[in-house]
């Protein structure tokens, strides 16, 4: 008998998902390291680009299935009217 696999399988798309994500939020590490270990002159704002550019889509493509299937719902619902 093959195990059976609870964990919803991983795609590439999910992959990459989770890696801009972990970037995106790794930028604060690498803020807190300059700020406060090293000393430098840097504010949070040059640092809120990077971290965006990696959380958002990042997001996007994790819950993809489930926008897509929340946008059907919007659009179907629109025509009923």
């Amino acid at each position: 008998m093959e195990p059976t696999n609870t964990r919803r399988e991983r795609d590439g798309w999910t992959i990459l998902g989770t890696a801009l994500l972990w970037l995106g939020v790794a930028v604060w590490g690498v803020y807190a390291v300059v700020r406060y270990g090293l000393g430098g002159d840097v504010s949070a704002s040059q640092f809120l680009p990077s971290h965006l550019a990696g959380v958002i889509p990042g997001v996007v493509l994790r819950r993809r299935h489930s926008i897509r299937r929340g946008l059907q719902r919007l659009l179907y619902r629109g025509r009923e009217s």
